[in-house]
């Protein structure tokens, strides 16, 4: 009996729908299956980025899940990145533009998303209603997870932020963070972070001990979310104590510039501390000090009640085609380098 063509592709599209639908189920502990696409896999949920550093997070586990690509071709185990998202969550951009360019190179990709298995749509009009530690160590078990996959060169992973996401390249290129998920030797070998947060940083005094990964910082001239200033400020203080950083201000930049569609928007309700003294969170001993002067604190309530009287509301995000499509070649540049790639 002949079955009729519709009715058999009907039957596959239905096989292939089930079968996409149990993968998404599966919650991967290694990748030594080899998947692409959606990738279950347990993080956790700490509270702080001080109960991550100390490893006070608990013994539960959170499925998240992330979106792995890979290059088309693979004459060999490739390098990987880790793209953790801003506080809008996964967007378009990040696939369109970011894996892309990075599949292109002969590097896998894999977008982390931390918002939406905890059921949270979008932190930037209060980023204390998730802590910002979660993205953290998503992204230091998203580096474990890769680490398994016999594909990708454990040796060479490693991770892009943006803005919320951006901070936590700040964060992976110490020690402490590091030693929060992980047990031995594995690190990120190249860390970018795009319009990070830089008004509260998290170091140490005296010094951290570093990762050793170098570090690339992407700001926008205009950005007045994130300001690239307040990174500039804190950069002397991280390469005083050996981090290697290389800084691109792209002129004419708002906050979100590497969006690949042309816009611009004001953001009443989105809360910002540019206004505020830049303050150190010592991650270590849980002291805290304005950068500029080394004054430290009486507590952290002294802290959170300055933060009270500084905090604004209203900031502006848009898109720059020319220096968006700049900022690709410069991360694709130290890329090769710190992947030494053809």
């Amino acid at each position: 009996m002949k079955i009729p063509t519709t009715y058999l592709c009907a039957v596959l599209m239905l096989l292939a729908v089930t079968s996409a639908a149990e993968g998404a189920d599966q919650v991967y502990s290694d990748l030594s299956s080899q998947p692409t696409g959606l990738v279950r896999f347990h993080s956790a949920d700490p509270k702080s980025k001080w109960d991550l550093v100390h490893r006070r997070y608990g013994t539960g586990r959170t499925a998240i899940w992330g979106t792995l690509s890979m290059p088309a071709s693979l004459p060999g185990k490739v390098p990987a990145m880790v793209i953790s998202h801003g506080s809008n969550g996964v967007d378009k951009r990040l696939f369109e533009r970011w894996a892309k360019v990075f599949n292109a190179m002969g590097i896998a990709a894999f977008v982390v998303d931390s918002f939406a298995p905890r059921g949270v749509n979008g932190t930037m009009e209060d980023q204390t209603s998730l802590s910002p530690a979660v993205n953290d160590v998503d992204a230091l078990f998203a580096l474990k997870l890769l680490a398994t996959d016999p594909r990708i060169d454990a040796q060479r992973i490693g991770m892009i932020g943006f803005s919320r996401g951006g901070t936590v390249a700040l964060d992976m290129a110490m020690e402490s963070f590091r030693k929060g998920v992980i047990d031995d030797d594995l690190r990120f070998a190249a860390l970018v972070a795009f319009y990070p947060g830089c008004s509260q940083v998290w170091w140490e005094v005296p010094a951290p001990a570093l990762t050793g990964a170098p570090l690339m910082l992407a700001l926008g001239e205009k950005d007045n979310y994130t300001p690239a200033q307040l990174c500039l400020d804190f950069v002397p203080h991280m390469q005083q104590a050996g981090q290697s950083v290389e800084v691109h201000v792209y002129p004419d930049a708002y906050h979100d510039f590497d969006n690949t569609e042309a816009y611009f928007k004001y953001h009443a309700g989105a809360t910002s501390a540019n206004k505020c003294p830049q303050v150190l969170f010592d991650s270590r001993h849980g002291s805290y000090y304005r950068l500029a002067s080394g004054e430290k604190y009486a507590s952290l309530k002294a802290v959170q009640d300055e933060l009270k009287t500084c905090m604004i509301r209203g900031v502006s995000s848009g898109a720059n085609l020319q220096q968006g499509a700049r900022s690709v070649e410069d991360v694709r540049a130290f890329l090769q380098k710190a992947f030494h790639l053809q």
